[in-house]
């Protein structure tokens, strides 16, 4: 019965440890719960069916039976900084693409008279339908070399994110900084175009066969998700223990208020008996009491800094926090309607 419920499991979680890998990566311990990245394979899967589902009715508004690249970029519009960060993507991709197809054809032996000109490959700008300036057939102004807010704001992003992963990396030793590099290869369709189709169940809501740059956006799109779930779930963890520790030290503090108190209504009641007492067995009889109030702390206690990995709760929390995306009030009349999904 056992071996039938993890035949099973395993059927329809195949990415625990690619999303172990990424959770590792974007900061939570090197060995997440089971429960937890099963939960984040979940709400994944069922963003990408979302996705997928809208990107088709995009798709067919536009008159056309296949899916295109701007039709998951217009879902995403409202972000910006990722926008960016996909076009961006998409042109270097095209560019090792490109590079690749001209080593495969033998291309690349140079001339001697172009020896001293370095060999560059030029980017292709990813142009979204609905930008004004790709209405006109025609660009008076070539911008392609300034770069704008949104190119600066995704650069900082990107510089952003460096240095977070330059501080995780800062006290790794060499075999540990050589996984945390493995694990920032994990993805989800790198390899995994066939499983990938399988896990999102991609032919009960399509008619047609996505290609390959489609399956890369979703890629994009799926560490994205990853990563924005674990940050948000760590940092509802934070606030969570730094409360219990609040409240701890209230507590803490409650007490030894009212202690003192008590010893104090005690010494004045005793008069001349308490201060017969030597001042040595005072001070002993303090350092005990003081070792009982913090018999949590011992010699051999583990470290206080020991990291716990996130738990299920924070993940269900980061995925309301993050549905709780403004929506328009169509029902009118009261009783219970379908919200719209909110992608992450």
């Amino acid at each position: 019965m056992d071996k039938g419920k993890d035949r099973e499991r395993q059927a329809r979680y195949r990415y625990t440890t690619e999303i172990q890998q990424m959770m590792f990566v974007f900061g939570e311990v090197q060995d997440p719960l089971p429960e937890t990245t099963m939960l984040i394979e979940d709400i994944v899967r069922s963003q990408v069916i979302e996705i997928i589902v809208l990107a088709a009715a995009q798709a067919q508004r536009r008159g056309s039976r296949f899916l295109a690249a701007e039709d998951f970029i217009f879902l995403i519009r409202h972000d910006r900084i990722k926008v960016m960060r996909l076009r961006e993507y998409l042109s270097w991709k095209d560019v090792r693409k490109r590079v690749k197809d001209r080593e495969d054809a033998g291309d690349d032996i140079i001339d001697d008279a172009n020896a001293d000109k370095p060999d560059r490959a030029a980017k292709v700008k990813v142009k979204l339908s609905w930008e004004i300036a790709n209405v006109f057939s025609e660009n008076i102004v070539d911008d392609d070399d300034e770069d704008d807010e949104d190119t600066l704001d995704a650069q900082s992003d990107s510089l952003k994110r460096l240095k977070d992963a330059d501080e995780v990396t800062k006290q790794m030793t060499r075999d540990e900084y050589v996984h945390y590099s493995e694990c920032r290869q994990a993805s989800f369709t790198f390899r995994k175009n066939k499983r990938f189709r399988e896990w999102a169940n991609m032919s009960a809501y399509l008619d047609t066969k996505l290609n390959d740059e489609i399956i890369d956006i979703l890629g994009f799109l799926t560490f994205e998700m990853v990563s924005t779930i674990t940050e948000t779930a760590l940092h509802i963890k934070r606030d969570l223990e730094k409360a219990a520790n609040d409240a701890i030290c209230v507590v803490d503090s409650t007490s030894k208020r009212s202690v003192g108190d008590a010893g104090a209504s005690s010494t004045t009641t005793t008069g001349v008996a308490a201060t017969a007492e030597p001042a040595d067995t005072q001070a002993k009889r303090q350092r005990i009491g003081d070792s009982s109030r913090s018999a949590d702390i011992s010699l051999f206690s583990g470290p206080p800094t020991a990291r716990t990995p996130v738990a299920v709760q924070h993940v269900q929390e980061a995925f309301r926090r993050l549905q709780r995306a403004p929506q328009s009030i169509r029902n009118f009349k009261g009783g219970l309607t379908r919200t719209r999904v909110s992608l992450i």
